[in-house]
C-alpha cells in the first residue's frame, strides 16, 4: 500500500540573525508562514530492510545526504524498527530556493512513518529527532505559521491573516552556507530583546514588518533578486522580500486575482508560484492528499 502526503513550503516574513553560536549555527528570530506550494511524497513499505529514496527529477541524493533518508534512519534506530521503506517524491519546491523543501520533506516523512509504523511518540520526541536532522524541521513538524527562535528549534504561535503570495524562483540556487558566511553580525542582541507582535489582522500590517537580514547578501550573490523585488512592487505587491537564504522572492497581494494579474508580466523572471497561507490538518501537522 502506498501512502501519499503533501510536503509544504514556507516563506520567512521576518528574519533577524542575532548571534553566531560556537557550533557554527546562528541564532535567529523569524516569523514564518506555511504556504500552498507542495512536494508530493509517496511512501510504501517494502520487504527488505532498506531505505530507498527516489524522485521524479532525479536530483535528490539517495543516501545520508538526503534529509528524508536521515529521518527514516533516525526513527528506525530509536524505535528498533526492522522494516524497509521506499520514498518517492514529486519535487515541486526548488532546491536552494529558501522555501524549506528539504526540511519539510524530512518532517513529512517523520510524521508519516511514525503513523505507518504505529510508533507511540509525543511531540517533544518528534521535535528532538527533527532538530537533529535540520534546523527548520521543527517548524514543519509544527505545521502552522509561527515565530522561530534559537536555531529554529524554539517555536511559538503567531496569528496571520490568510495571505496570497506571488513567489518567483529565478532558477538560480543559492548556498545557505555562502549566504551566512557573507553575513557580518555587527550588533548581537539577545533574542528576547526582539519584540514581535503575535497577531496580525491584515495584509498591509504584515507587509509593514517584512525584513530579512540575509537579503543583502542574497542580492550580492544573485543580483536578479533586487530586480524581481522591484518588478513585484511595480506589479502591485504590497510588500516583497527574499525568503530565507534565497533565492526565491515573494510579493504579498490582497487577493488571488491580484497575484494572477501580476504574474502575467513576470514570466521572464523565473519559475512562478501563486500560493496562499495553509494550516495543518493533522495532530502533528499532516497534509493529506
Amino acid at each position: 500500500m502506498t501512502h501519499t502526503v503533501l510536503s509544504p513550503a514556507k516563506v520567512n516574513l521576518f528574519l533577524k540573525v542575532v548571534s553566531k553560536r560556537p557550533d557554527g549555527y546562528h541564532n535567529i528570530v523569524s516569523i514564518v508562514d506555511i504556504i500552498s506550494v507542495f512536494d508530493v511524497i509517496h511512501i510504501e513499505e517494502i520487504p527488505d530492510d532498506v531505505i530507498i529514496i527516489e524522485d521524479d527529477k532525479d536530483i535528490l541524493p539517495k543516501d545520508a545526504a538526503n534529509t528524508m533518508y536521515r529521518a527514516a534512519v533516525a526513527l528506525k534506530e530509536r524505535f528498533k524498527i526492522n522494516r524497509g521503506v521506499r520514498v518517492f517524491v514529486e519535487k515541486n519546491i526548488p532546491i536552494g530556493s529558501g522555501l524549506g523543501g528539504p526540511s519539510s520533506n524530512a518532517a513529512t516523512v517523520l510524521k508519516e512513518l511514525a503513523r505507518i509504523w504505529k510508533i507511540k511518540i509525543n511531540e517533544a520526541e518528534l521535535n528532538d529527532i527533527g532538530k537533529g536532522i535540520g534546523a527548520d524541521v521543527p517548524l514543519f513538524l509544527y505545521g502552522n505559521a509561527c515565530i522561530m527562535r534559537g536555531i529554529g528549534n524554539k517555536i511559538s504561535p503567531v496569528e496571520l491573516p490568510s495571505l496570497w503570495y506571488l513567489i518567483i524562483y529565478p532558477n538560480i540556487s543559492i548556498s545557505t552556507r555562502r549566504v551566512y558566511e557573507g553575513l557580518k553580525i555587527v550588533l548581537t542582541k539577545k533574542q528576547n530583546d526582539i519584540k514581535l507582535v503575535a497577531k496580525f489582522s491584515g495584509t498591509r500590517e504584515v507587509s509593514a514588518i517584512l525584513e530579512n537580514d540575509l537579503e543583502r547578501i542574497g542580492i550580492l550573490l544573485c543580483p536578479i533578486i533586487k530586480t524581481i523585488k522591484d518588478r513585484l512592487i511595480e506589479s502591485g505587491a504590497s510588500g516583497t522580500l527574499m525568503s530565507g537564504s534565497g533565492s526565491s522572492v515573494f510579493g504579498i497581494f490582497e487577493n488571488e486575482e491580484g497575484a494572477k494579474q501580476a504574474s502575467a508580466s513576470l514570466t521572464n523572471m523565473g519559475k512562478i508560484f501563486i500560493a496562499r497561507s495553509v494550516k495543518s490538518g493533522g495532530s502533528h501537522g499532516g497534509y493529506g492528499c
